[in-house]
């Protein structure tokens, strides 16, 4: 994440920030998803379907068998969107609450705040994020437990969007929010690490706060976003069983636990995991790229 001062910033300037920082967070979404679909389907099934799918290259090999290479694909567009929208979202957030942070605490640059700081700011980044991610991990989950839930049977639509004009139809607009509060919990305190592992690595391997390094920006974001899902997967279980089922959030955490304990909270975990370092390394690789040719392109001009 490239240095951002306070000091002296036109209002033009700002602008093209925040621009430029929405532009990268699109191209991290895009990247990290078409980087582990599978691992996130297969996640989703043993954290939904825990009796049919307990084991990783079973979920894969019986999805792959019984709905091919799109199956393991499904609900690939509405993640898309949802990691373009959350990602466009908690990086225009992060890059702006830090400059608010760098106001309230005297500093000067992003690189000068304390890495409790920038954590704090990821961690508000994440909760303007929960707002743009719910309706569509919504019609993500939904999609992805369709052939589970019988509901492509009985007519339910296998689209995106007719899936989500299905749901605002038979359970009002509103319901495209199901799930929003153990989705906010998730975001802030997994942000709240995603961005704090990123920083402190980063921290760790960079020779220079501005240094250009494929491997070091890749393995700085891995770290990250395994520190976030890591910390934050028993929010997600719930999450997914709110969203696929009728259960409330207390209801969906007595549900899991009357049922397998607290290891219920931590199942599908591994394929989350191996899915979060390259997928979150995808991730920092083109934001951080993408912010590279944008400040060299457009801003030495402001």
């Amino acid at each position: 994440v490239s240095t951002q001062s306070t000091g002296g910033m036109s209002g033009s300037r700002w602008i093209l920030e925040s621009f430029r920082d929405t532009l990268a967070g699109v191209m991290g979404g895009v990247a990290a998803v078409y980087t582990t679909q599978p691992l996130d389907t297969t996640k989703v099934k043993m954290q939904t379907f825990p009796e049919q799918y307990s084991k990783i290259w079973h979920t894969l090999r019986s999805t792959a068998q019984a709905e091919g290479i799109r199956g393991l694909y499904a609900g690939s567009f509405p993640a898309v969107l949802a990691n373009v929208g959350e990602s466009a979202t908690a990086f225009l957030a992060y890059g702006r609450i830090s400059i608010g942070m760098q106001y309230i605490t005297g500093k000067s640059s992003h690189q000068e705040l304390s890495l409790f700081s920038q954590a704090i700011c990821g961690a508000l980044s994440g909760c303007c994020a929960s707002f743009v991610l719910t309706p569509t991990e919504l019609v993500k989950c939904r999609l992805q437990t369709q052939h589970l839930t019988g509901s492509v049977k009985s007519g339910v639509p296998t689209t995106p969007f007719a899936m989500m004009v299905h749901i605002i139809r038979n359970e009002g607009p509103l319901a495209l929010m199901k799930g929003w509060t153990p989705t906010l919990l998730r975001e802030a305190w997994g942000y709240f690490y995603f961005f704090g592992g990123y920083e402190a690595t980063k921290l760790l391997l960079m020779n220079e706060p501005d240094e250009v390094s494929l491997w070091k920006t890749a393995v700085s974001g891995g770290v990250g976003g395994s520190m976030c899902w890591g910390f934050a997967y028993p929010i997600d279980v719930v999450k997914s069983r709110v969203q696929v089922g009728t259960a409330t959030p207390l209801g969906a955490i007595r549900e899991v636990y009357s049922s397998a304990g607290v290891k219920g909270f931590f199942r599908g975990i591994t394929p989350c995991l191996m899915r979060a370092f390259p997928g979150c390394g995808a991730l920092f690789v083109a934001v951080d790229y993408t912010k590279l040719l944008f400040d060299r392109a457009v801003l030495p001009k402001y």
